[in-house]
């Protein structure tokens, strides 16, 4: 086994729990690279017929100018007279009232599942399982499932908080 494989590979055999999240990752890595590639290529066509000497000039040019302007930037936020007001500012961090709370202690309180509510759950479940018999009520239940993907969740929360209220 090579060396690369045996340090890099999956344990666990997990399988991928954020894929959106790691395409657009993917996206994001493939676009600054190809602007990198691009910037790459740029100044290898600027360079190719410079001489050595040329590049080394120019770097230090660069060295100098960027350099140069980084000590005025600091000197003239140090140096610049007083204007009334402050370049930098400290303020006092304003902490929000409930940071340390995840909000369903309030909420809690205000859930409540009705019997007509809950006898309209019963139903709908009824239907759902209903629709599991045949063939034409399988993709019509699938397609519901697919155009409303939190419905069971919802469904299920609903008979969660209603299980809760009449204990």
């Amino acid at each position: 086994m090579k060396i690369g494989k045996m340090l890099f590979k999956k344990r666990g055999g997990k399988s991928n729990e954020r894929p959106m999240q790691d395409k657009a990752a993917k996206g994001i890595a493939k676009f600054l690279l190809s602007i990198q590639m691009s910037f790459t290529n740029l100044m290898n066509r600027i360079t190719k017929n410079m001489s050595i000497k040329n590049i080394k000039i120019l770097l230090i040019l660069f060295c100098l100018f960027g350099g140069g302007f980084s000590i005025y930037l600091v000197a003239a936020a140090i140096l610049k007279p007083d204007s009334g007001q402050p370049e930098l500012k400290i303020d006092r961090v304003n902490i929000p009232k409930y940071y340390d709370k995840s909000g369903n202690e309030s909420l809690q309180s205000d859930q409540y599942v009705d019997q007509e509510t809950y006898h309209q759950i019963q139903e709908y479940e009824l239907f759902m399982d209903s629709l599991g018999k045949t063939q034409s009520g399988l993709r019509l239940r699938d397609s519901i499932l697919l155009t409303r993907p939190g419905l069971a969740d919802s469904i299920k929360m609903l008979k969660e908080i209603y299980q809760s209220q009449i204990k």
